[in-house]
């Protein structure tokens, strides 16, 4: 996304620029911080423990609403041609490919099967467009594949839901 971006740096520039953004990412720092506290068996003090409780029991409501009112006020004035092609890809293709993957890396147990179908069944995320806003490119397409993407699941991933509550997805392909 750095290349396609309005801004036009050298390689080395641009390179330099990713990995900035990579290592100073707030998921990133999170993870790594997760992690150590992990390994040092950290135990916040209760107000503490108390108030993250209530932040991680209200992220994502708020971050659904928040991907909501953004994709409802940008304007729509036609589908981009690439946006059914991508909704095809992640909505169908990357499901199938993951079970493909699956198989012939297993065998695997069937909860964790099931449940990386269900999260490759997922539609894009507004992680999709803050990225597109952050680089400024592709922004419209990302916009329309959050929001035909989340009308589209409703049919795919509840195809796959039912696949998997019935039992009918099948575990080994090879």
């Amino acid at each position: 996304m750095a290349l396609a971006g309005t801004e036009r740096k050298g390689v080395g520039a641009t390179a330099l620029f990713v990995l900035q953004k990579i290592i100073l990412h707030p998921f990133i720092i999170a993870t790594a911080l997760g992690v150590a506290s992990a390994a040092i068996h950290f135990q916040p003090p209760v107000a503490l423990d108390r108030l993250m409780q209530f932040l991680q029991n209200a992220a994502a409501p708020c971050a659904l609403f928040a991907l909501g009112v953004t994709v409802a006020l940008r304007p729509l004035r036609r589908m981009p041609w690439e946006v059914p092609v991508v909704l095809a890809v992640k909505l169908v293709i990357h499901p199938v490919m993951a079970l493909l993957f699956l198989s012939l890396l297993g065998p695997f147990l069937d909860v964790w099967i099931y449940t990386a179908l269900l999260m490759t069944a997922l539609p894009p995320a507004l992680n999709v467009f803050i990225m597109a806003r952050q680089y400024d490119t592709w922004v419209e397409q990302a916009s329309s594949s959050i929001l035909f993407g989340t009308l589209a699941s409703v049919v795919t991933l509840t195809m796959v839901m039912w696949l998997v509550k019935t039992g009918r997805v099948p575990l080994q392909l090879f």
